[in-house]
């Protein structure tokens, strides 16, 4: 049996590499939007250990946000390094018969494939308020969702409402009255694990507060505020992604008005269980664009050069879906400067977006695309890393 495994293991390894440097790979529409009549929005996607991707999106009944009324989350897979995909599926179904309960309706969906495992977790916001509305005793909802074979089906949803806002109590400025997972790819850590998992990390806009970061060494059962519930790492009380250096700190990228913020948590100890935020900061390159969720991931070049990538809007208003890059170099204190612009995914209307590692040092961007109705069609292409950076590295 483990011999069985192993020649698997390889095949698998060995069908990715083949065709790991072959390009350039065309747009590929993941979820059309109205193909039934009802709008699509928020892309959220990992790659699981069999190297299938997973794919995740709101299937907006209401054509708003939670809060509005009832939405679905659909799912698609692509087993071929996303060439193609399976038809759209149910992956939790709202229930518009139950008004003011959690399983009303499941959006802004994020995942994350565990890497030793067929475990798949994602969060969603749940219930029937609006963020800006909630409060602690009427918030809005934290739902686990769980697979157990790579994301094929999904068999458990689950509120954990209660143990995310008790995180925040006793601050000084008093418990948080909303906060929510924000969408997208949750990080899985390269570099830290402790027992069956490695360390996961998620961004929460907690309001009042910021955005903090917390993580998780057992793949979601519980969590912890990485340093601390204390001042917020980022001021903006706005969705955020996480990324992992080569040394295993951890870099916050945030949206805000008018711009982008980051910030660095530094781990003190070799455990990896004590540390601090940096200084938060501007990057200068991205000023005026759009307030936009984007992609935020760290990837190495062919050269051994460490590059932190993020995809945004190139413009002040919701169109021209692009992805900034900059060096990392090790010794930097912040991520103000050294932001370059790559390259400019489309001209159309187009919002959220998600970034993710891919085999063969290619990258998956994975974005909202031609606004129609409040939805967008969800759209995956593949990238080199001469493709994004314009032929300044590979």
């Amino acid at each position: 049996m483990k011999l069985k495994l192993l020649v698997a293991a390889v095949s698998v390894a060995l069908a990715l590499c083949s065709c790991a440097d072959k390009g350039p790979w065309p747009e590929v529409t993941v979820f059309e939007n109205y193909s039934t009549g009802v709008p699509y929005r928020i892309p959220a996607l990992d790659i699981n250990r069999h190297g299938d991707i997973i794919a995740l999106a709101d299937y907006r009944y209401c054509h708003y946000d939670i809060g509005f009324g009832p939405i679905d989350l659909h799912f698609s897979i692509s087993r071929d390094l996303g060439s193609s995909w399976s038809a759209p599926a149910v992956m939790a179904a709202g229930d518009s018969t139950l008004a003011g309960g959690w399983n009303y309706a499941f959006g802004d969906p994020s995942i994350v494939a565990d890497s030793g495992s067929d475990e798949v977790l994602a969060m969603s916001c749940g219930g029937h308020i609006v963020f800006w509305d909630s409060t602690r005793e009427r918030p809005q909802d934290c739902v686990r969702h769980r697979s157990h074979d790579g994301g094929k089906t999904w068999t458990e949803h689950e509120p954990i409402t209660g143990g995310i806002y008790s995180l925040f109590d006793g601050r000084p400025e008093g418990p948080a009255q909303g906060l929510f997972f924000t969408s997208g790819r949750i990080l899985r850590s390269s570099r830290i694990k402790t027992g069956k998992f490695n360390r996961i990390y998620s961004a929460l806009p907690v309001r009042p507060g910021g955005c903090y970061v917390l993580y998780s060494d057992d793949f979601g059962g519980t969590w912890h505020v990485l340093g601390g519930a204390g001042a917020a790492p980022v001021v903006s009380c706005d969705e955020g992604k996480c990324a992992e250096l080569p040394d295993g700190s951890v870099l916050l990228s945030v949206r805000k008005r008018g711009g982008r913020a980051f910030n660095i948590f530094r781990y003190t100890d070799g455990s990896k269980a004590e540390g601090s935020w940096g200084k938060e900061a501007d990057a200068l390159a991205m000023e005026g664009v759009n307030a936009c969720n984007g992609g935020f991931t760290v990837v190495q070049s062919k050269n051994g050069a460490t590059l932190i990538l993020q995809s945004i809007t190139f413009q002040p208003d919701r169109r021209d879906v692009g992805i900034f890059y900059r060096e990392w170099r090790g010794d930097e204190d912040n991520l103000a400067e050294g932001w370059k612009k790559g390259i400019q995914l489309t001209e159309d209307t187009s919002a959220y977006s998600c970034l993710m590692p891919m085999p063969g040092g290619t990258v998956a961007c994975f974005w909202e695309n031609e606004l129609e109705d409040n939805g967008y069609d969800l759209v995956f292409r593949r990238l080199t890393l001469a493709e994004i950076t314009l032929g300044e590295y590979k």
